[in-house]
């Protein structure tokens, strides 16, 4: 009996610590999401961003990684912290100020290191700042579009022309 147990209470707290490791990730996959939907890009999405971070910092807006899609690790524990990693299979990039697109080689991997901790309020949160925005094709285009109508001159313009047709081709 005494050994049955021993037995429940180890399995119980190792579930614990895996449901603990669970929700951690699930903060991390939130912010990858929402990051890949093009939450980033507006600033009411950006307080949703935000908001799953520590200490945010500012809104980054001056390069736009375009992604394909993500994987986000298993948790690496380490002193009251868990480190996940997301692996991105990158596309291109968007320069925003020139509305320009710049495709990636095909080999290329970009990844995100992030350090997940418990706050005050006993929610997990990520520890800032937060990256530079990682988009699908789809945001991208939406994006693409924003700047082209905002676009202030014709070479401006038509370089949010030719980042349109780029993309829609990984479309």
């Amino acid at each position: 009996m005494h050994r049955l147990l021993v037995i429940v209470l180890l399995l119980s707290t190792r579930g614990s610590a895996l449901a603990q490791a669970q929700s951690a990730r699930d903060v991390v996959v939130r912010f990858c999401d929402l990051d890949a939907q093009g939450k980033q890009l507006t600033p009411e999405g950006w307080q949703k961003v935000a908001a799953l971070f520590i200490n945010p910092g500012v809104r980054k807006l001056d390069r736009i990684l375009v992604v394909r899609d993500f994987v986000v690790s298993r948790p690496i524990p380490e002193e009251g912290k868990l480190w996940f990693r997301a692996d991105y299979t990158p596309i291109g990039w968007i320069d925003p100020e020139r509305a320009l697109f710049s495709p990636l080689p095909p080999t290329l991997e970009v990844r995100g290191d992030f350090s997940v901790v418990s706050g005050s309020d006993r929610e997990w949160r990520i520890e800032g700042p937060v990256p530079n925005p990682g988009v699908t094709v789809d945001a991208a285009i939406r994006y693409a579009m924003v700047l082209r109508a905002n676009a202030k001159d014709d070479a401006t313009r038509k370089s949010a022309d030719k980042a349109l047709a780029a993309l829609k081709r990984f479309h």
